[in-house]
């Protein structure tokens, strides 16, 4: 049976990289908002990072606004932003690819300590990802990539799915290229150097915009209505889609093209209040003007921008709750998250029977990955929620 969480194992998942910040205090404009806390705790990236800074601007809203105080802890990886949510040292928790990689039990959470978790997500703000590659390379298309120095993220089992699926768009794999191990942080100056030819980046952000001129670049483009070119997305990151993106650095005025597009949502556990979930998305949107400009991508944190699909884990009650009043949630959104509350029963049931048999096993995150896809029914699709039109539905 998978142990429970103890505070050892809490701090040994946090590490090193754990830290916390306390934001500004309640003033005296904050008009209390019953439902909400008066403090709460929320878990994300690294101070300095664009991600951080979207919820630093929220946090300070919140607390000046509707007097709801957020302490922000900081961690550069996966298990270190979800442990104190599973803990419940914080109550929020802005991620990365983890939140699905934990509802599944997968990768690094196929262990006695994690295991599947009951997760659910509060809001999906879209961001758009890709690769770049100077302009004077010669590389037009993802298919020039053949022969080429690609990156292999370091410690980014998720990211390199992705990767992977980019190479797959344009018909090439990892054998078609030459891998290069390197940290996300070191690209640039390892693209700079000609270590890489190409690097994986999201389009707005000062170290892009940085390179972006020092060096004329491109965004290699990701579109088309070829469906063929998207058939390993699903099962390599079934988070992401093709989607279509504007004023990414190095873009001219009203150039576009099409890249990845994927959410570092808001996530918290099943057990949260309805009502305070709620509350909160309500007050986040009623205060959106007074954080919206504060960075490149806040202004993505408002229920009009907000991705709905693909949906991989369930919605939270109370974001279902706030989405149905703001008209937005739909009968196939419906349908999907009853079938993924229903996957996490089987998950579940499923796991502590498999850990036991399995859990000698160096491949038994492969295995158990195997064993969904051949005992779980598929979920269902959505296909009554409006889309950009050079996107799809992983």
């Amino acid at each position: 049976m998978p142990r429970a969480f103890t505070r050892r194992s809490f701090l040994t998942g946090l590490s090193a990289a754990a830290a916390m910040g306390a934001l500004a205090s309640c003033t005296r404009s904050a008009v209390a908002v019953p439902g909400l806390p008066h403090q709460t705790v929320w878990s994300t990236y690294g101070v300095g990072t664009g991600t951080y800074n979207d919820v630093a601007a929220i946090a300070n809203t919140l607390t000046q606004q509707v007097g709801m105080q957020v302490r922000l802890m900081t961690s550069d990886t996966g298990i270190g932003r979800l442990a104190p949510l599973i803990n419940g040292t914080a109550q929020y928790s802005r991620t990365g690819d983890e939140y699905y990689y934990a509802f599944e039990g997968d990768d690094e959470y196929a262990s006695e300590v994690w295991g599947p978790k009951r997760l659910r997500l509060v809001l999906a703000p879209p961001g758009n990802y890709g690769i770049l590659v100077r302009k004077d390379s010669g590389i037009e298309t993802v298919a020039d990539l053949a022969g080429k120095r690609y990156p292999r993220l370091v410690a980014s089992t998720s990211m390199n799915r992705k990767l992977e699926g980019i190479l797959n768009y344009g018909g090439l794999s990892t054998a078609d290229v030459t891998m290069v191990d390197v940290s996300y942080s070191e690209q640039i100056e390892a693209l700079k150097t000609g270590q890489i030819d190409t690097l994986y980046q999201n389009v707005v952000g000062a170290n892009v915009s940085e390179l972006a001129s020092q060096f004329p670049i491109r965004w290699l483009d990701l579109g088309g209505n070829d469906p063929s070119k998207y058939a390993t997305w699903e099962e390599l990151s079934p988070m992401m889609i093709a989607g279509s993106f504007t004023d990414g650095a190095g873009m001219e005025p009203g150039q576009s093209a099409v890249n990845l597009q994927y959410s570092l949502p808001l996530v918290t556990l099943a057990d949260r209040p309805a009502e305070e979930v709620q509350m909160l998305l309500a007050s986040m949107e009623k205060h959106y003007g007074k954080y919206k400009d504060a960075t490149p991508d806040a202004h993505k944190f408002h229920s009009d921008e907000a991705m709905l699909t693909p949906l991989v884990i369930p919605m939270h009650e109370g974001s279902v709750d706030f989405l149905k009043q703001a008209g937005k949630w739909t009968a196939d959104l419906q349908k999907r998250n009853q079938a993924l509350l229903k996957r996490e029963q089987l998950l579940a049931a499923a796991w502590p029977g498999f850990w036991k048999q399995h859990s000698g096993d160096p491949a038994i995150a492969a295995k158990w990955r195997s064993w969904k896809k051949e005992n779980f029914p598929k979920l269902p699709t959505v296909d009554d929620v409006p889309t950009d039109s050079a996107s799809k539905e992983a």
